[in-house]
C-alpha cells in the first residue's frame, strides 16, 4: 500500500464502491449485447414516396416501430435507390413482424 499520496486510499470501502462498480459495469455491459444478439438485418422494400427523401420516409416507417427518431436512425442501415426503394436496419423478430402491418 501507497501512504503519503493522498490521492487513493485502498480502505475496505473504496474497495467495495470499486467492486460494485466494476460489476454493475460488467451487468450492463452483458444486457446490452445480449439485447444486441437479438437484433438481426433485415431489408425492407417499400412503395416509393411521392415528394419525400427514401431516407426521411424510411426513418419515417422504422419510427412508427421503434418509438423515436432517434432509435430510427441508430437501426437504419442501408437505403436503397436502383433496385427499388427499400432500406435494411437492425430489428428484432418483433419489430420486424410489426413493420409488415
Amino acid at each position: 500500500m501507497l501512504k503519503g499520496l493522498g490521492k487513493h486510499s485502498t480502505s475496505p470501502s473504496n474497495i467495495a464502491v470499486w467492486f460494485l462498480f466494476l460489476s454493475m459495469s460488467i451487468s450492463l455491459a452483458a444486457k446490452v449485447a445480449f439485447a444486441d444478439s437479438e437484433k438481426k438485418v433485415y431489408i425492407v422494400f417499400m412503395d416509393r414516396p411521392i415528394g419525400q427523401d427514401l431516407r426521411d420516409y424510411a426513418i419515417q416507417i422504422l419510427s412508427s416501430v421503434l418509438g423515436s427518431h432517434k432509435a430510427a436512425e441508430e437501426a437504419l442501415g442501408y437505403v436503397y435507390r436502383r433496385v427499388g426503394p427499400g432500406f435494411s436496419g437492425r430489428l428484432t423478430p418483433e419489430q420486424a413482424t410489426r413493420l409488415q402491418y
